[in-house]
């Protein structure tokens, strides 16, 4: 550096992201995250700290304050370089640490995967204008260390919290605010699902049960249609995540008026699963009733996993399908009044899908 332009500010934003499942980080990708985040900072810590600095700033990020799935080397990196900065003012030196969330317009998180992931979780992407306002606002201040972020409280509280409890965010009134939320209790429910259930015969019951966990899954996940939701598919391979998992779950707390634990979705992770359980509470006692008068009724519940949990490809579904063509012959011999009688040539002719759907059409059998 020239005499006559001394070096007064430095500036380290360099960072490398190479994320993964904590169980799978290998210690290449762990040294080359670190190198660059805290072998970096300290070298220009060393080379710096005899001069007469007015501001030493480190680009450090929300995952080394509230730690990020899949970030087991990036988070630690950050945290570096938030203690370096205490380090360094304890020293009597400049330093500044800013705990950044996602950045739009080119920031790493800019990536469609990662700024969508982003924001999910509860992080919308920060516009640079802003940021820069902030950081200058930040060294004007002479903060040592500080977050600046976009946050989405609602779901960045929900996300944080969705596996455990954390004490993390006690203090901070809008995470409070949603986190101590009032939920609906036993009993308290609003004129919706449970009325609409209360008076139909069991099967119908479970069908339409059936049908509002699906569409409440389709609308959390931004699906236009309930097709898309599978019965027995585990709703992490749907797309469910720590974040749309607890908004399912509260979404299904409004509309039966149970209070459903944040776990919920990962206790119970198929839809036909959730579904048996909403059913026990909510109609516990009167199922059990209407079971035992109901000749029939266990098998048909029994056939129902079975079809559901069928793969298009399993062979068995030919033999399945041939009696149940007889099984319908037998049951749709006679048509009630009104009602058009089934051909038995149609019957013979149909593939095996089309067997199945008319199954689920005449018996609620999805």
């Amino acid at each position: 550096m020239p005499g006559d332009s001394p070096l007064t500010t430095v500036v380290h934003t360099a960072a490398v992201l190479d994320d993964g499942a904590l169980t799978t980080l290998t210690p290449e990708q762990l040294d080359r995250v670190l190198r660059v985040k805290a072998g970096a900072a300290w070298h220009l810590h060393e080379l710096t700290r005899d001069l007469d600095l007015t501001a030493f700033v480190l680009f450090s990020s929300l995952a080394g304050t509230v730690g990020m799935a899949g970030q087991g080397n990036y988070a630690p990196g950050n945290a570096y370089l938030d203690a370096l900065a205490q380090y360094r003012r304890a020293q009597g030196l400049a330093a500044t640490s800013v705990a950044w969330g996602s950045w739009a317009k080119g920031g790493m998180a800019g990536l469609d995967a990662v700024g969508e992931t982003s924001a999910r979780h509860g992080v919308p992407l920060l516009p640079p204008e802003r940021a820069t306002v902030a950081l200058e606002a930040a060294l004007a201040h002479g903060d040592t260390s500080l977050v600046i972020a976009d946050i989405d409280w609602e779901r960045f509280a929900h996300a944080y919290t969705a596996t455990r409890p954390s004490r993390l965010l006690d203090e901070l009134p809008e995470a409070r605010a949603v986190l101590t939320a009032d939920e609906p209790t036993e009993g308290a429910v609003t004129a919706g699902l449970r009325e609409r259930l209360a008076g139909l015969a069991p099967a119908e019951r479970d069908r339409q049960l059936r049908e509002a966990v699906r569409a409440q899954v389709a609308a959390v996940l931004g699906h236009d249609s309930v097709e898309t939701v599978e019965l027995r598919r585990r709703f992490l391979e749907l797309g469910l995540d720590s974040v749309t998992a607890v908004e399912l779950r509260n979404r299904l707390s409004t509309a039966t008026g149970l209070r459903l634990p944040t776990t919920v979705i990962f206790d119970f992770p198929t839809v036909t699963e959730l579904v048996r359980h909403l059913g026990t509470e909510l109609f516990g006692d009167e199922d059990e009733a209407a079971d035992a008068g109901a000749p029939g009724a266990a098998e048909l519940e029994r056939l129902e996993a079975l079809l559901t949990g069928l793969p298009e490809t399993d062979p068995s579904r030919t033999e399945l399908a041939e009696r149940l063509r007889q099984l319908l012959r037998a049951a749709t011999g006679a048509a009630p009044d009104g009602e058009e009688a089934v051909d038995v040539e149609d019957l013979e002719s149909a593939s095996n899908d089309e067997i199945f759907d008319y199954i689920g059409k005449e018996f609620g059998i999805s």
